[in-house]
């Protein structure tokens, strides 16, 4: 599992890449996270540890790549279940 810190900052920078069309700089971290500077820093090593981000240490946040946009949950299955009508049930049955 991720830390608060780590997980709130891959949200942060999908919904930046994904709605924004560019990786958030270390300013637009701090002020949408609320942490500091070496809070962020810890948190985006954490994220190339369990490779959910593509960043070299050293080098500016907005140069990192996204690889996997949500945090892995082992306890949830894979895949995914239809009806029998072809409707998706999971997410009534789970969410």
């Amino acid at each position: 599992m991720l830390s608060d810190t780590a997980r709130k900052l891959l949200m942060i920078m999908r919904h930046s890449s994904v709605h924004h069309g560019h990786m958030p700089t270390l300013a637009e971290l701090e002020k949408k996270s609320g942490r500091v500077q070496s809070k962020i820093k810890e948190g985006l090593l954490e994220l190339v540890d369990e490779k959910y981000i593509q960043w070299q240490p050293g080098n500016p946040p907005e140069s990192a790549k996204v690889i996997e946009g949500w945090e892995r949950t082992e306890d949830q299955p894979a895949t995914v279940s239809w009806g029998m009508d072809g409707g998706h049930i999971d997410y009534w049955t789970n969410y």
